[in-house]
């Protein structure tokens, strides 16, 4: 092996969503010591921070019911790591973990994957379970024997019994925002929520307009993220809210900056069926943010050391009660609150905690036998 060890990360959709992010950070880690080639679908933004980075697009890795176009991607993964003939192949993506599986099957590299939530059951759908079911069991049936990542400890347990024979590891997903400042002074005006998400299933971004309309008149809602501009997402929350209620919502769209749209919040909504552990609730986190979240993977990590984390969900009541009370009491003290949840994240996911462990998992995978 060379000094400096290739690396292949491999993502999925390249729009921006968590999983570009985490893989964004490991080349920030990786890149020092070993040769870093990212893999992704055709970027949309996602993966613009490889471009400085040996980064090769593959149509097909993006998640799909479609066999023609996994049987594509999985030739174009073939065909690219043939050519670069890493050392450690780290896949990430929920297309992309099985196709590393048959792509390097037989293959002198190792292999790593990580699953950023599980891939099937409660908020999935039973098409899409049965179907993630099926390719990951055969997928596992084809596989070497290789490592395994989780984001939370919830995860590893749930996914274990299926996974025996293979190196199990855990690695929470980190925040890289930087320039934390305490609030200036107290908060006057409307009560500021944002989410930081994309219009999809997975997002239930109607929930998000339904728990809106429940709360008080002096809050308003900012949505970011991919699709969240699109006239049909602002028809939807026309539908529920009406006309009136509908004028304190706005529609950004895609972002690259969540920082400047975090400061001076009064806190983050999450309202996804599933997750893995939310990249945006941790960059909430590192802003001194309140966090209100659907009962979804990663959230029994964040709520257990969070200051003020409150739990939403289809009880619409309860659910605007729970954001009534927990922005109050951060509005009561802006400063103290954001230090305490800054200082909550930078115990558990500061980057320089976060590179160590990846630098450390990292080495034990390369000095393990295959």
């Amino acid at each position: 092996m060379d000094a400096r060890p290739r690396i292949v990360l491999v993502g999925g959709d390249g729009g921006r969503s968590g999983v570009p992010s985490h893989i964004m950070h490991l080349c920030d880690v990786l890149g020092e010591t070993a040769d870093v080639t990212v893999i992704s679908g055709r970027n949309r933004g996602g993966y613009d921070f490889a471009k400085t980075l040996p980064h090769i697009e593959v149509e097909g890795l993006a998640t799909s019911l479609n066999p023609a176009a996994a049987l594509r991607a999985k030739r174009g993964l073939t065909e690219a790591l043939e050519q670069i003939k890493p050392d450690l192949v780290w896949a990430h993506a929920r297309m992309s973990l099985p196709l590393a599986r048959w792509a390097t099957r037989g293959d002198r590299s190792r292999l790593m994957v990580t699953y950023h939530g599980i891939p099937h059951g409660i908020g999935h759908g039973a098409v899409k379970s049965t179907v993630s079911r099926a390719i990951e069991t055969v997928s596992l049936a084809v596989a070497d024997r290789h490592d395994v990542v989780f984001l939370t400890d919830e995860d590893r347990q749930v996914m274990a019994a299926s996974l025996v024979g293979q190196r199990l590891h855990l690695l929470p997903n980190c925040s890289w925002l930087g320039d934390f400042s305490l609030p200036a002074g107290g908060r006057n005006g409307p009560r500021r929520l944002v989410m930081l998400t994309r219009d999809s299933v997975q997002k239930n971004l109607d929930l998000a307009a339904r728990i809106f309309a429940a709360l008080p008149p002096d809050f308003e809602l900012q949505l970011y993220g991919m699709g969240t501009e699109l006239p049909a997402l602002r028809n939807r929350f026309t539908a529920i809210l009406g006309p009136q209620t509908v004028r304190r919502v706005l529609f950004f769209g895609d972002t690259s900056d969540a920082r400047a749209f975090l400061q001076g919040a009064d806190g983050l909504l999450v309202t996804s069926r599933y997750e893995g552990l939310s990249i945006s609730m941790i960059e909430a986190m590192e802003m001194g943010l309140p966090i209100f979240s659907t009962s979804v993977g990663g959230v029994g990590l964040i709520r257990a050391s969070h200051p003020l984390f409150g739990e939403v969900g289809s009880d619409l009541a309860a659910s605007a009660a729970t954001i009534d009370a927990v922005t109050t009491t951060y509005r009561s003290d802006p400063k103290a609150f954001s230090q305490a949840i800054h200082t909550a994240w930078e115990a558990r996911f500061a980057p320089q905690t976060w590179a160590h462990k990846v630098k450390s998992l990292v080495d034990t995978v390369m000095q393990s036998r295959p």
